[in-house]
């Protein structure tokens, strides 16, 4: 068994794993291609796993990385821009996948190093798989990081039947609110996905998204060189679509999304705060959704939200439990144990530093307000 880039696996090999125990689109050659181009770093490789006949059986891309911030180990690359961090394992031969790509994390040091793989699924093939080859060769496992965010499962040939679990008084001001909003302008529904008018409507979302609270605090994608670039090579590269609400033509809600296999994710949404009122945001979420599940080849949608999103948690009725798994050394040891109570450490107190940040923009954004509203002194009357 060999570990190859994959530029270097031949076209058959990577087709091998259409069949995957479970997607994640952001592993995909056009998204992980774009993330390697515009946000990664030169220790990020990929790491492609093959069997005796050279077929790919496994696929993740990999790096160098401090456990605890501290502690040397090797983990499998998940930028800020796509936390899914879901190994491509065949799914006819998962244990021999696993297996292969431990190894090829553990590089030249073979069941010595200290193993990370942060936002997998924790209840599903893939991590039972990892689990497995950690216990028949001694490695302890540990999880940290563990939550559960929204997903959405499909249930049946109807793409709509999830918004029975939304409450009827719920639907029924939802309803109100997207009639209120038609009467306003003619309102359209849009889904963008092909490639000569996905490039036009992700300039309306740039537009969009910096308008918002994003473009105040200098976060929307435009604003940022490398984040841009990336969310374009992406959306040109990878299995995008691109959904808006628009009123007389003008984008009013929007959101990107992308599809692997049987896994979509909802990317990015952006709405005008001018239509607040009418929650264009939880609209275009649930547009999207059924959009998504009308396609019969997606089983679930993942939100990549944050817990108990506000928005998206009371109109998805499921959940994805999610977190950092790791494998330690044959053993375990001292180093390995230092390295996870640095981690949970670390964890535990990013609650605290948030509060101080949030604390410090508030304070910041009054003063600012204070000193805009007060008379200025540059130059005098008249």
């Amino acid at each position: 068994m060999t570990t190859r880039s994959v530029a270097e696996a031949p076209a058959p090999a990577r087709e091998s794993l259409a069949g995957t125990a479970e997607d994640n689109p952001f592993f995909t050659a056009g998204l992980l291609g774009a993330a390697r181009e515009h946000l990664g770093d030169p220790s990020v490789t990929i790491a492609a796993i093959t069997d005796a006949s050279g077929d790919v059986i496994a696929l993740a891309p990999i790096r160098p990385t401090p456990l605890g911030r501290l502690i040397p180990a090797m983990a499998v690359w998940v930028h800020p821009h796509g936390p899914l961090g879901t190994p491509l394992l065949d799914a006819g031969a998962i244990d021999a996948a696993a297996a292969g790509l431990i190894d090829a994390m553990d590089g030249g040091r073979p069941g010595r190093r200290i193993l990370e793989f942060p936002y997998l699924p924790l209840a599903g093939p893939v991590a039972d798989a990892l689990r497995h080859q950690a216990e028949i060769t001694g490695r302890p496992i540990a999880v940290f990081a563990a939550h559960r965010r929204a997903m959405l499962k499909r249930t049946g040939t109807d793409p709509t039947l999830f918004q029975q679990a939304i409450s009827a008084k719920k639907r029924k001001e939802l309803a109100r609110q997207l009639r209120r909003l038609g009467e306003l302008e003619t309102l359209t529904v849009e889904h963008v996905s092909d490639p000569e008018r996905l490039a036009a409507a992700l300039e309306d979302f740039f537009a969009l998204e910096a308008s918002g609270w994003k473009g105040r605090r200098g976060t929307a994608l435009t604003l940022r060189e490398r984040e841009k670039a990336f969310a374009k090579a992406a959306v040109a590269g990878g299995d995008a679509t691109i959904h808006a609400i628009r009123l007389d033509g003008r984008a009013v809600a929007m959101l990107v999304s992308f599809k692997a296999g049987r896994t979509a994710v909802t990317w990015k949404i952006a709405y005008d705060e001018a239509y607040a009122r009418f929650s264009p945001g939880v609209h275009i979420m649930l547009e999207a959704s059924v959009a998504l599940l009308a396609d019969p080849a997606i089983d679930h949608i993942d939100s990549i939200a944050i817990p108990d999103h506000p928005m998206v948690d009371p109109i998805w009725p499921d959940r994805l439990e999610i977190g950092t798994l790791v494998i330690g050394p044959k053993g375990g040891g001292l180093r390995y144990e230092i390295g996870l109570a640095l981690a949970r450490l670390e964890l535990s107190l990013r609650p605290i530093a948030r509060r101080l940040v949030r604390t410090a923009r508030k304070k910041a954004e009054a003063l600012g307000a204070r000193l805009r509203r007060s008379p200025s002194t540059g130059s005098p009357p008249g």
